[in-house]
């Protein structure tokens, strides 16, 4: 995802730590994956150490519970990324092969490999892997529109023979499931509302206002920049949100958001979001193009289309442009006061 400089990079850090509480986490996995029953128990996750690279999500626990041991992983997604399934596959599999390495150094500090299918494998038919399960929550204002699976990402007629990967995607801005922990379910419920602009529901719903902590995570959420700095200076430890709402709904209003609304027309919206959120991102990669990034890495740090990057850059060779032209015409005035200094002077 776009890591913008003093923004995004706090939002993932904000929605990260909020997921990194056992209840929250616990809470979110029963209710998307176990349909609200309390499987899995906050005193059975132990939180992942982000520092092993084999290991490497927004937020890794290792639940030893009722079924046995999984690790259970939250991948979180400001923006949309095309090839998610896979980079989800990969980091699977990078746990998988971690756990191999792990049997195979065992077995060989141990030498107690006795058959010709034990030395070819480096593990006994008896070893048993941990399972890795891994939810990505996106926080985009539009729909995911693309690959929701690895047989999305292939072009062929035929997929019959082929074993499919599906992600397990929770996109916020759509959510309807009701969370038993009050703080996620607030949450969501809350960041859902900012995202489709819903702003006279959140004043209604939220009129005592809420913790301060849980309105900077969605504030992160919602990618506000300007609402984020405004509750980080709060003193106070609960946040009444209504100057900054206020100030939301005009934006909104100003791109169109509450006119295509009342007027039922969600394509308006759309059109509004997506026009808003590509601004947004075609800012911070001319930003990091004139840092001299190149434009491979950038597209594989960001997820963006290669569409949006070349867009990017011909914004970039304008600006640069333009710039040579005022440069120009500064030296040309520049040179012609020159010329007339000089004829005074002889």
């Amino acid at each position: 995802m776009i890591q913008k400089e003093n923004s995004f990079g706090t939002f993932d850090q904000e929605i990260n730590a909020f997921f990194k509480d056992a209840h929250h986490f616990a809470c979110l996995i029963n209710t998307c994956l176990y349909q609200g029953q309390e499987i899995v128990k906050p005193q059975d996750l132990m939180l992942v150490d982000p520092k092993i690279q084999a290991y490497t999500r927004d937020v890794l626990m290792l639940w030893n519970g009722r079924y046995g041991s999984y690790y259970l992983g939250i991948e979180n997604q400001l923006i949309e990324n095309y090839p998610m399934p896979y980079r989800i596959l990969q980091y699977d599999c990078l746990v998988y092969k971690d756990q191999m390495d792990v049997l195979e150094k065992e077995h060989r500090k141990k030498k107690d490999l006795r058959s010709s299918e034990e030395f070819l494998s480096g593990i006994k038919a008896s070893d048993r892997l941990i399972p890795c399960i891994t939810i990505v929550i996106y926080y985009g204002t539009r729909p995911w529109q693309t690959n929701f699976s690895m047989k999305d990402m292939f072009d062929v007629k035929d997929m019959s023979s082929l074993i499919d990967f599906k992600m397990n995607l929770i996109e916020v801005h759509s959510d309807t499931h009701r969370y038993k922990d009050k703080e996620l379910d607030l949450v969501f419920s809350m960041t859902r509302d900012i995202l489709n602009a819903n702003f006279n529901t959140i004043r209604n719903k939220y009129k005592q206002g809420i913790p301060k902590q849980v309105a900077l995570v969605i504030a992160s959420m919602a990618k506000d920049e300007e609402l984020y700095q405004q509750i980080k200076e709060e003193e106070k430890e609960v946040i009444v949100m209504c100057e900054s709402l206020d100030r939301m709904r005009e934006e909104a209003s100003n791109k169109g958001f509450i006119k295509g609304k009342t007027q039922g027309k969600t394509e308006g919206i759309q059109i509004g979001r997506i026009q808003g959120e590509e601004k947004a991102e075609l800012r911070i990669l001319t930003n990091l193009l004139k840092k001299g990034i190149s434009d491979s890495y950038i597209l594989e740090i960001t997820g963006v289309s290669s569409e949006l990057l070349l867009k990017a850059n011909k914004e970039l060779k304008l600006e640069q442009y333009k710039g040579k032209l005022i440069r120009a015409f500064l030296c040309h005035v520049i040179n012609k006061k020159l010329i007339a200094i000089l004829h005074i002077i002889n």
